[in-house]
């Protein structure tokens, strides 16, 4: 809702994409936009996992199978800070470096990749926008929910000023 309505109070021409996970929090999203009538379109997941498969890799696969198919246009994702510290603690935790989410890949834009979700938030009360929060985020038995709600509260125990330090790590040129 964040990133939509900050396209669109910038006068950008905005088809929103939206697929929706399979979960009752999606079906509400989906919901919403659709009472906009803006046009929006929606994909949803129309597979099964295979046995043992990690659901938040399945996720992923399956919305990008979605997204890949509008290549006539930037794809404007709303990929935030927390996004990117989480993928790169994940990354950290299995040995990988090179676990960072690019600001641009081929037609996908992330303009929002270094705000925290505290600005976005901060943004969405400034002008009235309801901040959604999926409830399966909070389940810590996915990796990232666990690193998001466990791992970073102690790390900004331990550095309160972890974000920033992160944001040098990252893009050191514009910070």
């Amino acid at each position: 809702m964040f990133a939509l309505h900050f396209l669109m109070a910038g006068g950008r021409d905005v088809t929103p994409l939206y697929f929706n996970h399979g979960t009752e929090f999606g079906q509400s999203c989906e919901n919403f936009l659709k009472s906009l009538d803006i046009g929006a379109i929606y994909g949803k997941i129309e597979k099964t996992p295979e046995k043992g498969r990690s659901l938040e890799d399945f996720w992923r696969e399956c919305r990008y199978e979605f997204l890949d198919q509008f290549t006539d246009a930037p794809v404007v994702t709303a990929h935030h800070l927390d996004d990117q510290i989480e993928t790169l603690l994940q990354g950290l935790c299995h040995g990988r470096l090179d676990r960072v989410i690019p600001h641009r890949r081929g037609n996908y834009i992330r303009p929002f990749i270094y705000v925290s979700k505290q600005e976005i938030k901060d943004y969405a009360h400034r002008h009235s926008l309801t901040y959604l929060n999926d409830p399966s985020n909070e389940d810590v038995r996915f990796t990232r929910n666990r690193i998001r709600n466990k791992i970073i509260p102690e790390l900004l125990e331990v550095n309160p000023g972890f974000y920033k330090s992160i944001k040098k790590l990252i893009n050191p040129v514009e910070c």
